[in-house]
């Protein structure tokens, strides 16, 4: 008796695996594609309608009616410090992750401005970069043996980057 349960048992769990994974099979994902707003120069704010997103860049998720394999995407408007706009709206396929640039009209006045809070913001970004970089390290040298056995008492090593 004792041989037949232990053979079936695992079968049962596999019946019961497989009964798990159709169930899940059957269940349709949600039609959506992704898209990634830049704006050239950097620095100009993104509104969908009138919802501020943020600086770019930002990454929306749009959902499809289910009834189609295309997406159209709401306007969104790229504003610059200057006051130059523009807008964008595109038609994407499900099941997409693009990347659409909004780059600044030409012809606006104040270009000077926008280069320059261009310079800025890459200033910040890299300043930002630069402090989670450090952040990562610090980190890593926490999560290290050597640290551990500080922590643990193992080791009266000194080790400034352990705290």
């Amino acid at each position: 008796m004792r041989t037949h349960l232990r053979f079936a048992l695992p079968v049962l769990a596999l019946a019961a695996a497989g009964l798990l994974l159709d169930g899940c099979a059957s269940t349709p994902l949600a039609p959506k594609a992704m898209l990634t707003y830049k704006t050239v120069p950097e620095g100009a704010q993104l509104f969908e309608g009138s919802v501020a997103l943020g600086m770019g860049p930002v990454t929306r998720t749009y959902l499809g009616d289910g009834k189609s394999n295309t997406i159209t995407t709401p306007d969104v408007t790229a504003v610059w410090p200057s006051g130059a706009k523009t807008s964008f709206y595109t038609l994407l396929t499900v099941g997409d992750d693009r990347v659409a640039t909004l780059q600044r009209p030409a012809d606006a006045p104040g270009l000077q401005t926008d280069l320059d809070n261009a310079q800025k913001v890459a200033a910040t970004q890299a300043r930002e970069a630069e402090r989670l970089k450090a952040l990562q390290h610090a980190d890593q040298a926490r999560a290290s043996s050597r640290c551990k056995d500080q922590q643990s008492g193992r080791s009266m090593a000194v080790a400034d980057d352990c705290s």
